[in-house]
């Protein structure tokens, strides 16, 4: 009877060792490039799943900006969540207030209002934020260019039309 239970313990102990080695974790770099990987493989849920969890274990760390950025991009290029990826650039903007990717978040929470979700009020509110903010950044330009158009159909605006009329005549 003891052989029994021996067998029995050295199978029980050589399961759980495989079962505990195939739980390896991942560094975050691991995960960041998992998540990547999904992206361009167009697996959205997966990508989102994936930078959710570095959220959560690396949220303090170095890249947690990028994986939020990331985040709030999915939501609004891919599946056209524009509410949360309005919400993810916020949650960003307060989460890492320093980040290079703040800015582009008060950026992009004014051009989705304004292309996407066409609330003009807000878009117009998030710009002005942008421009009193980051007064040298590189995308003061573009800010100023969407406030001067803001509302305006893209097929009105002089500047497009004369670009299409002379690729036409090319």
């Amino acid at each position: 009877m003891s052989y029994r239970i021996t067998s029995f313990l050295v199978i029980g102990l050589f399961l759980f060792g495989l079962v505990s080695g195939c739980g390896k974790r991942m560094t975050k770099e691991q995960m960041f490039a998992l998540a990547e990987k999904y992206e361009l493989e167009e697996n959205f849920d997966a990508a989102i799943k994936m930078y959710t969890k570095i959220l959560k274990k690396y949220g303090d760390t170095e890249r947690a900006d990028q994986a939020q950025y990331k985040l709030a991009l999915i939501y609004s290029n891919n599946l056209n969540n524009f509410e949360k990826s309005i919400e993810t650039h916020l949650e960003l903007i307060s989460k890492f207030p320093d980040s290079k990717f703040a800015a582009q978040s008060l950026f992009m929470i004014g051009f989705i209002y304004a292309n996407n979700v066409n609330d003009l009020d807000k878009a117009r509110e998030y710009y002005e934020k942008f421009l009193e903010k980051y007064p040298e950044h590189e995308l003061v330009n573009s800010v100023k260019w969407e406030l001067d158009h803001l509302g305006q159909d893209i097929n009105e605006i002089e500047f497009i039309e004369q670009t299409d009329a002379t690729t036409k005549s090319q």
